[in-house]
């Protein structure tokens, strides 16, 4: 059984990167072996694109918004910086992962310093999606991408929006698509097209990102996109 302290240690364990107080360092943020592997699995199927040089700062270059990438996004991230205190004033593990999903902030960050395509925000829920499966058996082979699937917990959702939601289910051969390291790999073998007509050219650049946390990075970019 998987308790809530686990699923907030999960939930918080690189917050120190957008240097919340009270954030615990890495290397004492996850004692547990499982979650240890979560994270690293997240890591690894998201440092595969675009590697640059060492960054100072820990902010998201995006695929999408590219005016945003000459200059540091400090107006944006202080427009948004009254969510951190929430992240460690919560202590229910359901609203928790809800902000998360929820967050602008989050996504501004990227999640290694040499890969600043990646993104903080969806290493955190991809982490936290892998962590409750592992803690009930099932490895990244046994795992699906599934689209507006039922879930038995919330906590295997990595990503949202008004039309979708994609949760990393084990077993469900039905779902979309199976998880490979690479994400256009699972792109490409997809059931469904979920993206089509108007959106066409978007989804054939999906299928050039081998990153997860970018290309989900990139989808939350395209969406808040178009609406403008």
């Amino acid at each position: 059984m998987i308790t809530e302290k686990e699923i907030l240690q999960i939930l918080r364990h690189d917050m120190h990167k957008i240097q919340i107080a009270g954030a615990p360092r890495h290397k004492d943020a996850l004692l547990d072996t499982i979650a240890q592997k979560a994270d690293a699995t997240a890591a690894w199927i998201s440092r595969n694109f675009l590697r640059k040089k060492f960054e100072k700062e820990l902010h998201r270059k995006s695929l999408i918004f590219q005016e945003r990438n000459f200059k540091q996004p400090r107006s944006q991230i202080s427009q948004h910086r009254l969510e951190a205190a929430k992240f460690f004033e919560e202590s229910d593990a359901k609203q928790l992962h809800k902000a998360i999903v929820n967050s602008k902030l989050l996504n501004l960050y990227s999640e290694a310093r040499s890969f600043p395509y990646t993104s903080l925000k969806y290493h955190i829920l991809l982490s936290c999606a892998l962590y409750y499966n592992l803690k009930n058996g099932y490895q990244l082979k046994d795992l699906y991408l599934c689209e507006n699937f039922p879930v038995e917990s919330p906590f295997q959702i990595i990503y949202q929006d008004e039309a979708r939601i994609w949760s990393i289910l084990p077993q469900q051969k039905e779902g979309m698509t199976k998880v490979y390291s690479k994400f256009y790999t699972s792109w490409e073998c997809r059931r469904k097209l979920s993206f089509g007509g108007d959106h066409k050219i978007f989804d054939e650049l999906l299928t050039t990102i081998g990153s997860w946390t970018t290309a989900l990075a990139a989808i939350e970019d395209f969406f808040q996109f178009i609406k403008f």
